[in-house]
Parts: C-alpha cells; sequence; structure tokens
C-alpha cells in the first residue's frame, strides 16, 4: 500500500515532504537532493502522488489505495486520539463511548489508522 519516487524524476523540491501527515519522504542521496519514501511506513493515502509537479510519485507495484475508513464500536473505548489527529475531523463521539467516523469528511489519510492503540480502525483499501 506504498508509494515510490522515481529517482530520475524527482528535482528534490520537498513538496512530498512538506504534504506527508507522517513525514515520511526523507531527503536520499548524500546531498540529499532527491527524495525517497520508506515503503514500510507510507500509508498509501496518495497526497505525495497528487503534489507532485514533476509526476515522479507512483503507487508501488503491489499499491493498494486506502478506500474506506471505519470504526469497530467493539474495539473503541473512545479515547479521543482519532479525532485529535484527524486533520479534517472526521471521527466524531463522546468521551467513553465508540467513535463513529463521518464519510463525506474523511480524506483516507490514514492518521487515525497508525495512531489507533486499541485496533478499533477498520480499513478497506481498492
Amino acid at each position: 500500500m506504498a508509494y515510490r519516487i522515481i529517482e530520475e524524476k524527482c528535482v528534490g523540491c520537498g513538496a512530498c515532504a512538506w504534504v506527508c501527515l507522517f513525514g515520511v519522504p526523507q531527503g536520499a542521496a548524500p546531498d540529499k537532493s532527491k527524495y525517497e519514501i520508506p515503503k514500510e511506513k507510507c500509508v498509501g493515502c496518495g497526497h505525495c502522488e497528487n503534489i507532485c509537479p514533476n509526476n515522479a510519485i507512483e503507487p508501488c507495484p503491489d499499491h493498494r489505495r486506502l478506500k474506506k475508513v471505519t470504526i469497530l464500536p467493539e474495539n473503541c473505548v473512545g479515547c479521543t486520539v482519532c479525532r485529535h489527529v484527524c486533520p479534517e475531523k472526521a471521527p466524531f463521539g463522546e468521551r467513553g463511548k465508540p467513535f463513529t467516523i463521518m464519510q463525506e469528511k474523511c480524506t483516507q489519510c490514514g492518521m487515525c489508522v497508525v495512531r489507533c492503540r486499541h485496533e478499533a480502525i477498520q480499513t478497506e483499501y481498492e
């Protein structure tokens, strides 16, 4: 579910690093003039691909893009972490009770998936 940077196309502008909510793209090469995306850290949201001015970012061959995020009420303890880390504030609910996700606000960035410590967030991929 990761993206990769095509080294020959990367001009080192840093747009991918700037837009990534997880800080995944990092300077590569000895002089940091190009960027790379460590596959094991990428959540596959696609924000980097959408912003790259040189079309230097593409999905890895085994890539699956995040399609839908839902919260499993039986696992959710209502800790509010998902709401606090979501840039769109898509998760909603009352502290101490299971949260749900407003699908119309969710951008499938994966931030809540990465931060949930209770395995309460379920994902579907394309």
